[in-house]
């Protein structure tokens, strides 16, 4: 029974530190989304308006924003992974000097 509790207790602690990290597959939904919505906003903002011109800028300031919250969340990515590489081997240089 206390093997099964250990085991239970690291696999949740092993969900909940890759959990706290983003994932690389989600990157490029920012940019999907933020074409769509403000595509969306300019569109709205035309048929309010009756001008002709705020979807494309709708569309340029979606992509904008979100080809910036891409290269923001891929950054937090590759410093998260080097940081977990550098823990990783710091640990094994204190249990081979041990």
């Amino acid at each position: 029974m206390v093997t099964a509790t250990a085991n239970v207790r690291g696999a949740m602690a092993e969900s909940s530190a890759s959990s706290s990290q983003p994932r690389s597959n989600s990157a490029p939904s920012y940019l999907v989304a933020g074409v769509l919505f403000y595509g969306a906003v300019g569109w709205l903002l035309d048929q309010w308006l009756g001008t002709r011109y705020l979807v494309a800028v709708g569309v340029l300031l979606g992509a904008g924003l979100g080809t910036y919250l891409m290269i923001l969340q891929l950054t937090r990515l590759t410093a998260g992974e080097q940081e977990s590489t550098t823990q990783t081997s710091d640990k094994t240089s204190n249990e081979e000097s041990e």
